[in-house]
């Protein structure tokens, strides 16, 4: 988090926090601070203090986090998949935290204070041992010398200066063998704090601060009388000196200069200038405005790489590095001027210690590039815009909205799309009407499509939003009133009826590269479609669009009958217009195809019946955390099991046959026995729960087995399980299934949910990537602690005691998005070579292609 200090004429320092880190210069970290109401919060409500440090490979850590007002919980991050917690501290029946790691590779660490149950408050110490000293203290040797400036008593002195936050404890030390050392420390608002002998008598200086205020903090390196000189050295414990100055002048920079609105100001960086503690010399302006107005900020050099901060009133920070629209090395801001008139710009550097000129203007903002707060859509039109820092911020991110003018019945479609962030977009309207959509559904994408009926007239807002909390940038929001209005040569689809096609060149692509053609059907809510798609010239893929903006897609039909044809069977979840698209799987592909179609309005062609709750729970909980030497071991995974045996309990459902098997009870031999004494005696309106928590794997296989050449395994305690075994282990299972697994790569069983109907899967990553530890919520895995909750009863969304698949699948996803925002999970990602790359795990839902209808109970409650 790169700081950037902006000097007052009165000596007073704002500190504009928030600003990303051009370099891995040391930042501040303070052993000493406090969790108060108004710190930022995780997702799970526990309020956080976050401190930075550059380490190297090789570093031995050792910090205990120390607090008698709450729980303390420790975290340790880099910006790669490094990631170490700890709630209390080994052998320590108390409530501190402690973490000894050693790091594994150079860069910019985190650690994250926070506390372990929600809302807790109090001061903290974070403290850490000999291994771990020179992140948190700093010492700097120097000189008084003839050539220094003086005070006014004719001492020589030096300047240095530190960035301190209020709470946090600082302690400084000056000692000298040549002259009787005095030390004087002066806070932003202008209080001193001055000392001449320490503790110890000697002629050395000590002063012990518990900082009462935030921002920069000057530090005077003097002696007791006039005309002494002499080598000395500073030491500070829980902040890091700047470079020491021998003139009077304000280390964090002098007067600011007046920026006027439509009139370019010319300055330079050079040698000499104030400096962040990164190295980046840096300018400050002072721009004034009408409170409310929106102004545009640049900063050009053809001689440096420029970037530009800016903070205002109520904590108001942003920044930039390259324009958005240009990119290049100019900067550019989009700002609001606050309530109080005044905007504070620190014009500034990328990299350390760069010089040269620049030129820096404020204009207002033009209303042809960007949408003013709630401007008017007219449809069938598209508008670019962008999102700014300083927009105003909703749930996701910050938000443009528009508003539009509709009838009850009609088609929209719109089409969101950028370059610079992953979209999100979303239309609200009367009666609690609301559609969201992050990946348009037709392929491969970070942009955005909604296509949807609207149910009433009136107005209706039209959000656009990033997916990721900093996401800014330039946008295109495309408009329409037909949902296929991108898609050439469509043709309406009747229902119970079949059509031929093909894909040739010419026809419409999808972003991937695949020729698509589009058909388009009205469809009711409750009736059954199902679509079969075959060819013998190419490997068919089928997605079906609905209304609402979401979509269903099969590559291979259910029931795996070796061939590449396809099949959906979906019900539809809402009345309006749908759009079925039939495209290849590999891209280029092209051929002769045939689409069929039947429709039924009720339960009877389904072989799933929607609403059963009188079923009994068939659960084969494993878990597996001590490999025996076979594998490392894992920590907690076997606890998920347990506890989840444990919770199904309380239902009251779950089945005499169900079984547990931990650590060296999961071989493969009792996995197997299991199940098929499940098989044995399961009903038809039962539950079969298959969940898993431990180590997964890949395997090479032959291609005809997996198209990829891998297979994808759970490792129990003494031998693996390939997704297809597993798949042909569940064969006799006759009832509904939910497999829900919490290992690496587990995304790649989704074709044993595809196998049969009546299947549904959760899985903690994609076939390509590994999961990680939650051990902030004291689990093996984030789905083992997600399912934990939903089958407490948090996912019985509408609290008729049930959970249905449509409850879970959204509470599942919901709740670890949730987490997932506040810090992305990142971790490994294992392409088809082997090679490895940094990802991001992601939950996976699969109903099979609703072959779990969203309304199908899987759990009733106990009765509370």
């Amino acid at each position: 988090m790169k700081s950037v200090i902006l000097g007052k004429t009165a000596m007073a320092a704002i500190l504009c926090a928030g600003l990303a880190a051009p370099g891995a210069a040391q930042e501040l970290i303070s052993s000493r601070g406090e969790l108060r109401s108004g710190d930022e919060e995780l997702p799970s409500g526990e309020l956080y203090d976050v401190y930075y440090f550059d380490g190297n490979a090789g570093d031995e850590i050792d910090v205990t986090l120390t607090s008698s007002d709450f729980d303390a919980y420790l975290m340790l991050r880099n910006d790669g998949d490094f990631s170490v917690e700890n709630d209390d501290a080994e052998g320590d029946t108390s409530t501190n935290s402690r973490i000894t790691a050693t790091l594994p590779e150079d860069g910019r660490y985190r650690f994250v204070i926070t506390s372990f149950e929600p809302g807790e408050t109090g001061a903290y110490r974070l403290q850490g041992t000999n291994g771990v000293a020179g992140a948190f203290t700093d010492s700097i040797s120097g000189t008084l010398s003839p050539s220094d400036s003086t005070l006014e008593d004719g001492s020589y002195y030096d300047r240095y200066t530190f960035a301190g936050r209020r709470g946090q404890h600082v302690s400084l030390r000056m000692t000298s063998t040549d002259f009787d050392t005095y030390l004087r420390v002066e806070s932003p608002s202008g209080e001193t704090f001055s000392n001449d002998d320490g503790d110890d008598g000697s002629t050395n200086s000590q002063l012990d601060l518990d900082l009462t205020e935030s921002g920069r903090y000057q530090l005077i390196a003097n002696s007791l009388t006039s005309d002494e000189t002499g080598s000395y050295e500073l030491i500070i414990e829980g902040a890091q000196l700047s470079s020491s100055e021998s003139s009077d002048s304000s280390a964090a920079g002098g007067a600011a200069t007046s920026l006027t609105l439509g009139t370019p100001a010319r300055g330079q960086l050079a040698a000499g200038d104030a400096e962040l503690d990164s190295g980046e010399f840096f300018d400050v302006f002072t721009l004034r405005g009408t409170p409310g107005a929106r102004v545009v900020v640049t900063m050009q050099s053809s001689e440096f790489d420029t970037y530009l901060g800016a903070v205002g009133a109520n904590d108001f920070s942003a920044e930039n590095d390259d324009d958005p629209n240009g990119g290049g090395t100019d900067s550019r801001l989009e700002l609001t001027i606050p309530a109080d008139g005044a905007l504070t710009i620190a014009a500034t550097s990328y990299a350390g210690a760069e010089t040269g000129h620049y030129t820096i203007r404020a204009d207002l903002s033009g209303s042809s590039t960007r949408a003013a707060s709630d401007q008017r859509l007219e449809l069938g039109r598209s508008v670019n815009g962008t999102l700014a820092a300083s927009d105003p911020r909703g749930d996701h991110s910050v938000e443009d909205v528009y508003l539009i003018e509709a009838s009850a019945g009609q088609s929209l479609r719109l089409a969101l799309t950028s370059e610079d962030f992953d979209s999100l977009l979303r239309v609200e309207g009367p009666g609690g009407f609301s559609v969201e959509n992050d990946d348009d559904p037709a392929g491969s994408t970070l942009n955005s499509l909604v296509e949807t009926t609207l149910p009433r007239d009136g107005t209706y807002r039209v959000v656009v939003a990033s997916y990721s909390e900093g996401g800014l940038g330039s946008y295109r929001l495309d408009s329409g009133t037909t949902a296929s209005s991108s898609l050439n040569g469509l043709t309406r689809l009747t229902l119970g009826s079949s059509v031929s096609g093909s894909l040739a060149s010419g026809d419409d692509t999808i972003p991937s590269g695949e020729f698509i053609d589009a058909y388009s059907f009205a469809g009711q809510r409750g009736q059954r479609v199902t679509f079969d798609m075959t060819s013998s010239e190419f490997d068919t893929y089928l997605s079906l669009l609905m209304p609402g903006g979401g979509t269903e897609e099969n590559d291979d039909r259910a029931g795996g009958d070796g061939e590449t044809n396809s099949r959906l069977t979906v019900t539809l979840p809402e009345t309006g217009t749908y759009t079925l698209v039939a495209t290849s799987y590999q891209d280029g592909e092209t051929g002769r195809y045939t689409i069929s179609s039947s429709v039924s309005t009720g339960g009877g062609n389904a072989p799933v019946l929607a609403g059963r709750s009188g079923g009994r729970i068939f659960a084969l909980s494993v878990g597996v955390a001590d490999y025996g030497g076979r594998a490392g071991n894992l920590s907690m995974t076997d606890q998920d099991a347990t506890k989840l045996t444990q919770t199904l309990q309380h239902t009251g459902m779950l089945a005499q046959q169900s079984a547990t098997l931990i650590n060296q009870q999961a071989t493969r031999e009792n996995f197997i026995e299991a199940i098929s004494e499940i098989a044995g005696t399961i009903g038809p309106d039962d539950l079969f729960l298959l969940f898993y928590s431990g180590h997964g794997a890949k395997q090479r296989v032959e291609s005809f087995m997996e198209r990829d050449g891998t297979s994808e395994t759970i490792e129990l305690f003494d031998a693996a399980v390939t997704d297809y075994e597993l798949a042909r282990m569940l064969e006799p299972i006759h009832a509904r299934t939910l497999l829900v697994l919490d290992s690496c790569f587990s995304g790649g069983f989704d074709d044993v949910i595809n196998r049969q109907t009546g299947r549904m899967g959760v899985f903690s990553s994609d076939s390509d990537l590994t999961s990680l530890v939650a051990q902030k919520f004291q689990a093996g895995g984030y789905i083992s602690h997600i399912l934990q909750q939903a089958m407490e009863g948090r996912a019985d969304a509408n609290g008729d005691g049930a959970i249905t698949a449509g409850e879970l699948s959204e509470f599942m996803r919901t709740t670890f998005y949730r987490i997932a925002l506040d810090e992305p999970l990142q971790t490994t990602a294992y392409g088809a070579s082997g090679t490895r790359s940094q990802g991001y795990q992601h939950i996976v839902v699969n109903r099979g292609g609703d072959g779990m209808p969203y309304d199908e109970v899987l759990v009733t409650l106990a009765s509370r």
